[in-house]
């Protein structure tokens, strides 16, 4: 009597997955190294939000100039020519009180549908 070899079967399913444990483990590690690319990218149009260190906080980085200050917002104009409000309370961090026309650098965080300076410091260059 001829008896066929049951491990034969478990063998070749094992080869098989191994190999998809390993397609999938590359493709893992490759998103894993696009996402830290895309994380590390600053883009290359000037004026938009700086990925920095913070950013996986949700804070980001923002140069532009003062042109007005009214109440607890500042209006600023980025060098792509977009304004953003800034909010600012007695959380924010800053050197002194600017004025229109002062290019600046703030650290913003995204609070409901504006954005909320965490510290605001001069800029000697209107280079973003």
């Amino acid at each position: 009597m001829i008896t066929t070899p049951k491990v034969v079967v478990p063998v070749l399913s094992c080869i098989g997955l191994s190999s998809a444990a390993l397609a999938i483990e590359n493709s893992l590690a490759t998103d894993e190294t696009k996402a830290q690319q895309n994380s590390e990218r600053k883009g290359s149009l000037p004026g938009l939000l700086k990925k920095d260190a913070d950013t996986g906080k949700g804070i980001h980085t923002m140069k532009g100039e003062v042109l007005s200050l009214e109440g607890d917002h500042y209006l600023v104009k980025q060098s792509d020519g977009r304004q953003v409000s800034l909010h600012i309370d007695e959380t924010t961090k800053m050197t002194k009180t600017f004025a229109p026309g002062e290019w600046i650098e703030a650290k913003v965080t995204q609070v409901n549908d504006g954005h909320h300076a965490l510290s605001i410091s001069p800029v000697s260059s209107k280079k973003p």
